[in-house]
């Protein structure tokens, strides 16, 4: 096994979620003998109360903390920022000297309606209605101002995406309902990054490092840091 002892990989989770989202890549990585931070953001404990609180600048200062934490004990750091996270990591990639950025399903153009329909139809064919709960839930579970947080960090970032020089790594999910498949292309198209890398994933879904392409992305993401430390 490569020793990787003295490379940090900080993981942020996304809206709404928290460390289990990305718990199959930090296991992976902390086997691997990286140093794996996974910071929870502010105001995300499950309770809507809680999100209600907070806002944009709170989740990006919870990642920075981690980072902060992380960067004396590592040669380099690479941040890995899944959906909404991968807004937070743009934001810090500028903010601070690291050896690369991965982005797992970060939204620029997000709800692919399509796709939502599709698997509603899908789900009453078959009678398994575990998907309409999941998206009724989903409506429900956002109160309007953390809603209204998420899309003012979108809009913060997405111009700044110019301003990324460092080596990138792009991964999206083909069949995720959250995030669409132009969001990876438009990360691509607009960072500035000499190295730069965009990898498409099929049966992935949008919690993709829980899904049947987990270990195609693990081991994509290895191979990027791999490379570019």
């Amino acid at each position: 096994m490569k020793n990787n002892q003295s490379t940090g990989c900080l993981i942020i989770h996304g809206f709404g979620g928290n460390a289990d989202e990305v718990s199959p890549l930090a296991s992976r990585l902390k086997a691997q003998g990286y140093k794996v931070a996974c910071p929870g953001l502010k105001g995300h404990t499950g309770r809507r109360s809680d999100l209600k609180r907070v806002g944009y600048t709170d989740w990006i200062k919870s990642a920075e903390c981690g980072l902060v934490e992380l960067m004396p004990d590592c040669r380099c750091v690479f941040i890995i920022g899944f959906s909404m996270g991968g807004l937070i990591a743009v934001n810090l990639a500028l903010k601070y000297d690291i050896a690369g950025m991965v982005t797992i399903n970060t939204p620029i153009h997000y709800w692919d309606i399509r796709m939502i329909l599709s698997n509603i139809v899908r789900g009453l064919a078959g009678r398994d209605f575990g998907i309409i709960k999941r998206y009724s839930r989903a409506i429900v579970k956002f109160p309007v101002s953390a809603l209204w947080n998420f899309r003012m960090l979108l809009n913060r970032t997405k111009p700044m995406l110019s301003d990324v020089v460092c080596p990138v790594l792009i991964t999206q999910g083909v069949d995720d309902d959250t995030v669409r498949k132009s969001s990876a292309e438009y990360i691509f198209d607009n960072v500035n990054s000499q190295v730069k890398q965009l990898e498409f994933y099929e049966n992935s879904g949008h919690l993709m490092l829980h899904g049947p392409a987990a270990r195609d992305v693990i081991r994509d993401i290895e191979d990027f840091m791999g490379g570019a430390s």
